[in-house]
């Protein structure tokens, strides 16, 4: 691998005899692994079946995440029918460190500053269970959407992301977040053996304009930070100066916090890529100096940016409403949608976090659990509610299996055909199609027929 020369002039005085070591771990595989998703695979032998199902050993977990496991090169678990079901997400092992070191309890405020594409967003959530409230922000218009399709996936229920600076957010949450974490953009040091593209976007001069951007988050990140509260910050680059000296120099700004942990993850050392992690601890107030300066630039930013939004349902909508719920879901379910702040955008229903969250005046992706969009005197559900349920809280179900041919042909858009058998359980209308007892998406029954509304967007990709 031909790397920069001033990044290896660098690299060698930093690692001094480990050089050689470093340096052959660029000839070496990279790792990948995934993790469950433990709102939706909860037990041992649940995690043991699946594993057995797409042949990854049991035996080579992530040591430093809950629940992760490596897999060779020649296993694709993206394109089975359970990554698309939310059961697991695939991620590089030293990226799942943050979360960890973060571990939120559940009911906790907490934000996830930098999110996209999600895999740090979906690990915090299991960390939160269905209590409390993550606010998942990307900056990127486009990644941000690519992040709510994650978060879409894994069943997230109490999640909303916005689309923002970092600044809007901490003069729009101040003293707000039990925890953040805060994935900082990088020059990406640590990706080169994963990114070879990375190589050739690196220069010092990239370095440093990435190490006053992340200076300039940690600032933002602490306006929001309640007392004794938590900030995780973490980046996927060796260089000194976007990591230590990045520490140095928040510490210096806010006497407030100290330095719990701190930790390098070097690709020579474990399995998995360049990471670094520090875990920053918050003694005293929030910093409403750094809230002051950043007013007038949320003001001036904020202009065209109000949501849409419909605070309530009209009659004739809670009447569709209502009788999509009574007809399909669960008592319980339908109760725990029905009695919950709902909003609409347009004619999309959400239904926010149980947690009361401010979100006028940002720019928001998805505010909570999408329920479903009102049409011509029909409600249509979505597919956000379609992976955020259980089997037991559907009347309506559509059981397949991974090993019936007309599993794949679901996920790639085709009706579902019924036997006599399966057609005399299922009534006519919306159903929810499962496969090994987790749901994939809606159905419509008619007779033996099950018209397909797996999302278009999402089709071939088993």
């Amino acid at each position: 691998m031909n790397l920069p020369i001033e990044f290896e002039k660098k690299m060698k005085a930093f690692l001094g005899n480990e050089w050689d070591d470093f340096l052959y771990s660029y000839d070496n595989n990279r790792f990948q692994a995934l993790r469950f998703n433990t709102l939706k695979v909860q037990s041992p032998e649940e995690r043991m079946r699946i594993l057995k199902t797409l042949k990854i050993s049991s035996d080579k977990k992530v040591s430093w995440a809950n629940e992760a496991y490596y897999f060779d090169e020649n296993v694709r678990p993206g394109k089975h029918p359970y990554h698309e079901m939310g059961l697991y997400y695939i991620q590089e092992p030293s990226a799942m460190s943050a979360a960890a070191l973060l571990a939120p309890k559940p009911g906790m405020r907490v934000l996830d500053l930098c999110a996209a594409p999600g895999g740090k967003s979906t690990q915090l959530a299991t960390y939160l269970g269905d209590s409390g409230l993550l606010v998942s922000n990307e900056i990127n218009t486009q990644r941000s959407r690519i992040l709510s399709q994650n978060i879409e996936r894994m069943g997230i229920k109490n999640a909303i992301v916005t689309n923002e600076d970092s600044f809007v957010l901490a003069s729009h949450f101040p003293g707000f977040f039990n925890a953040i974490q805060v994935d900082a953009p990088c020059s990406g040091e640590g990706m080169f053996r994963k990114l070879p593209e990375a190589i050739e976007q690196w220069s010092m001069e990239n370095v440093a304009i990435c190490a006053a951007r992340q200076k300039e988050i940690l600032d933002n990140a602490a306006v929001m930070l309640k007392p004794g509260g938590t900030i995780v910050y973490s980046t996927c680059t060796f260089s000194k100066e976007e990591n230590e000296d990045v520490i140095e120099y928040f510490l210096e700004r806010h006497p407030d916090f100290t330095l719990e942990e701190m930790e390098r993850f070097w690709p020579h050392k474990v399995d998995g890529e360049g990471h670094f992690v520090a875990k920053l601890v918050r003694r005293g107030c929030v910093d409403t100096d750094l809230k002051a300066d950043r007013k007038t630039k949320k003001n001036k930013n904020s202009k065209n940016r109000k949501n849409e939004t419909k605070p309530a349902l009209t009659k004739e909508n809670m009447k569709l409403l209502s009788e999509f719920l009574d007809e399909t879901i669960s008592e319980d379910m339908a109760a725990w949608i029905k009695n919950s702040r709902l909003v609409m955008f347009g004619e999309q229903l959400y239904r926010l976090p149980d947690m009361e969250v401010d979100i006028k005046g940002l720019k928001v992706q998805r505010a909570g659990l999408h329920i479903g969009e009102f049409k011509k005197q029909r409600f249509e559900p979505s597919h956000s509610l379609a992976l955020a349920l259980k089997l037991s809280e559907a009347k309506n179900v559509v059981k397949l299996t991974c090993d019936n041919p007309q599993t794949i042909g679901f996920f790639n858009g085709q009706s579902v055909m019924l036997s006599d058998e399966q057609a005399a359980e299922c009534k006519k209308g919306w159903a929810l199609v499962c496969v090994d007892g987790y749901t994939a998406g809606w159905g419509k029954v008619n007779g033996t027929q099950v018209k397909n509304h797996y999302p278009k967007g999402l089709r071939n990709k088993i």
